[in-house]
């Protein structure tokens, strides 16, 4: 064993030696220096291809001759005359692999090498190239565009910059050997390089490129006539392009995806913004004090989100999940060589002069021409309804009912309407339209604007119609009425949910007063805090609260063991979700980007209220294509939109789950009320709540609608989340037809974020 450590010890004082060394035999110094190194040992393999390369070299002399062995022969003995073909040409030797090789000398042997490029590239092009200098930072993508570029020979040196060393993993796409592993990567590419075409310059940067060593590489003995960048560090990113632009250097980049080539051309636009202006924001000073999460949208904006390949989207969102970094394949790095290498070429040779972004897209190229249509499952079954169908259900309401005693005059009329709109809704859908007519008011499920095909039975839909009831009769009772509401069973032609009269008489119990007070500042908390206890007499005023209600029954859970697995449950049912086509297509429904999205459309759910990143939101962003998150999907992953939902829950002083004692869309309404009496006094007593609905719609969905639209791998993972469900929240156990309905996250938070957004009140309400 001593004796491979020694070995293991004279190989590893090799790993940074990457120049060849030259021996001209004419020189007694070069002859004895070589004899020294092969009495030495130093030389395991000799190649002496010398002839044939002269032979090579006579035939590109006499293009038009065919020369037969004999003319070989006597122009060779011509060339010679009398000298020792030993000491023609030169001796290369490599010493990381002790071989040794006769070439011709650097003059001919660039003239036979390049030979068949002509005349895509001109002789007087090639020796134009000869003379031009290109840098790479980055050895992964750079590796294959810096052996392209040798082989072609578009230029006299090469610099080459990366700090990273070889790792097995990269040997998916960096076409080097075993042996090579541990070895930095410029290295590497310096030793392939050079057993291609020894007489090429190349100069390596091995602790990559940075600001200590910039003018190094981008001056040098010559400054650069082109700069590659294809590294994986934001700031070197940003930084080597100013320094390309103040030195009017032009910056060509490949993303080995989609065949995706970008290039800047700083030589010609002294004054064009990095990166077409996809990096305006980042100080390139201050770019290595920000956190990957924060480097993250920068990233995905410099590179095109939009545009990047569905598989690498896929992939992206499972970093940090199922895999460690980004992909990249061999092929795309080859054609990256390929394509960075022919734009370089003209750019030299000045025969291409624009900046731009462009896409060599092979699966876009070559592709299946003929494929299968998606059934659309997500089409709206409802129609909007008209005033005219209004006008006739309400006219049929009043033909059979009692007329009402007592109007409210227009004050309190929109005083209670500004209530109604004032509730919650499942991702704030507002799936009413309220109608007063001659003393009576009517609400309407609009079913048309809140069908989904994630609200179950219209669970979301009836428990906010139920709120919204809830919210006119405390504001009645707060200005001296009451509200007695008629529930219906709203069918699809008239889509009545309830029909409201009012007395002029308020009978509110003691701390109606206080909950009406609340209807305006309630709002939903998406916010991450501490977790802090919740005041045990909570729940005893809740459940006194709700006594009103009969069969409605509240379950609560403050123990942390219990709370990670209700936020294990939580995470895998949003996950459902947004694995499912049709649950995916309704999340992005509700999100609102920006406030000026959610002032123009105001519904759904603006994304600032929601406690997460940039660097989440810019995933979410990626998550949005379908077509990836089906990959993932197929691939049985998805971990990652597990995270929003975990951390939630780790914020929360308790779990709050409402049932009904029956699941009917009567006994929803009744929910609905209750949920908003039970918000109201929490808001009242200084407590968030953040309703969690997706175990509750997608349970009920398993149970009672027998996993309607759902595949058997979900109903499977579903039925286990269940199970687990119910050994937190004991459902049934008094009543086989309890039912779980509204999960809530209860919590103690400073900060709610903003206030999701109504629909104007024109919109939504008016008087026949």
């Amino acid at each position: 064993m001593n004796a491979l450590s020694g070995l293991i010890e004279a190989t590893g004082a090799l790993n940074q030696i990457y120049k060849p060394v030259f021996y001209r035999l004419k020189n007694s110094d070069d002859e004895q220096a070589l004899a020294d190194l092969i009495s030495g040992g130093g030389v395991s393999i000799v190649h002496d291809n010398y002839e044939e390369q002269l032979k090579e070299l006579l035939k590109m002399q006499h293009p038009t001759i065919k020369l037969k062995p004999d003319d070989y022969a006597r122009l060779i003995s011509e060339r010679h005359a009398n000298k020792n073909p030993d000491q023609e040409g030169v001796w290369v030797y490599f010493p990381w692999n002790k071989k040794l090789i006769h070439l011709l000398e650097e003059e001919e042997f660039i003239e036979v090498r390049t030979n068949r490029n002509r005349y895509k590239i001109t002789l007087d092009e090639q020796h134009g190239l000869q003379q031009r200098v290109i840098g790479i930072v980055g050895l992964s993508v750079g590796h294959s565009i810096a052996l392209t570029i040798a082989m072609e020979r578009i230029c006299g040196e090469l610099r080459l910059a990366d700090f990273d060393t070889a790792e097995l993993s990269n040997l998916n796409r960096l076409r080097t050997p075993l042996f090579n592993l541990g070895i930095n990567k410029t290295v590497i590419a310096a030793r392939e390089i050079a057993e291609i075409d020894p007489f090429l310059k190349v100069t390596i940067f091995n602790d990559g490129l940075h600001k200590g060593n910039m003018d190094a590489f981008f001056i040098g003995d010559k400054k650069l006539d082109l700069f590659i960048e294809v590294c994986d560090g934001l700031d070197i990113k940003i930084q080597s392009r100013y320094k390309a632009r103040e030195l009017n250097i032009p910056v060509v980049m490949d993303t080995n995806d989609r065949g995706m080539l970008d290039v800047e051309r700083f030589d010609l636009e002294p004054n064009r913004p990095v990166l077409h202006g996809l990096a305006d924001g980042l100080d390139p000073d201050n770019i290595k004090d920000l956190t990957n999460e924060e480097k993250v949208p920068y990233i995905l904006r410099m590179i095109g989100a939009d545009t990047i390949s569905t598989r690498l989207k896929a992939s992206m969102l499972e970093v940090e999940q199922s895999i460690n970094t980004w992909p990249q394949l061999a092929s795309s790095v080859t054609l990256g060589g390929a394509l960075t290498t022919d734009v370089c070429r003209r750019i030299l040779l000045d025969q291409y002069h624009e900046s731009g972004r462009y896409y060599i897209d092979l699966e876009d190229l070559v592709k299946d021409e003929n494929v299968a249509k998606v059934v659309d499952l997500s089409a709206n079954p409802y129609l909007p309804l008209t005033k005219g169908q209004q006008a006739e259900s309400i006219q049929k309401y009043t033909a059979q009912n009692a007329a009402a005693t007592f109007k409210p005059d227009q004050q309190q009329l929109q005083q209670i309407i500004d209530a109604a709109l004032a509730a919650p809704s499942a991702g704030n859908n507002q799936p009413w339209l309220w109608v007063y007519h001659n003393g009576l008011l009517f609400l309407f499920h609009d079913k048309f604007k809140s069908w989904s095909w994630g609200d179950y039975y219209e669970m979301g839909s009836h428990m906010a119609l139920g709120a919204a009831i809830e919210n006119v009769q405390l504001q009645a009772k707060a200005i001296g009425l009451t509200a007695v509401a008629d529930i219906l069973t709203a069918d699809a032609a008239s889509q009545i949910a309830a029909v409201i009269r009012f007395e002029d008489k308020a009978s509110a119990e003691s701390n109606d007063s206080q909950l009406a007070a609340q209807i305006f500042t309630r709002r939903t908390n998406r916010r991450i805090d501490v977790r802090q206890p919740i005041a045990a007499d909570l729940f005893d005023k809740a459940t006194a609260q709700l006594s009103e209600f009969e069969g409605i029954n509240l379950y609560h859970t403050e123990d942390e063991t219990e709370l990670a697995e209700l936020a294990d449950i939580i995470a895998e049912c949003d996950k459902v979700r947004l694995l499912n086509k049709l649950g995916h297509e309704e999340f992005y429904h509700e999100i609102r980007w920006n406030r000026t999205e959610a002032d123009e459309k105001r519904d759904g759910v603006e994304i600032e209220a929601v406690d997460i990143s940039q660097s989440d939101i810019a995933g979410f962003k990626v998550a949005g294509d379908w077509k990836a998150v089906e990959l993932i999907s197929n691939w049985k992953k998805g971990s990652a939109f597990k995270k929003l939902s975990l951390k939630a829950v780790k914020s929360a002083g308790s779990m709050l789950l409402v049932t009904i004692p029956k699941f009917t869309h009567t006994g929803l309404i009744d929910a609905g009320k209750a949920v908003e009496k039970l918000w109201l006094l929490s808001v009242a007593e200084g407590i968030a709540i953040h309703p969690m609905l997706s175990p509750a719609f997608f349970f009920n969905r398993l149970i009672h609608g027998k996993g309607e639209q759902l595949t058997p791998d979900e109903i499977e993972n579903l039925t286990a989340l269940r199970e687990r469900f119910l050994k937190i929240f004991p459902v049934g156990q008094q009543n086989d037809r309890e039912a779980e309905v509204f999960l809530m996250k209860l919590a103690v938070a400073d900060d709610y974020g903003p206030k999701s957004l109504r629909k104007h009140k024109d919109e939504l309400f008016y008087q026949l």
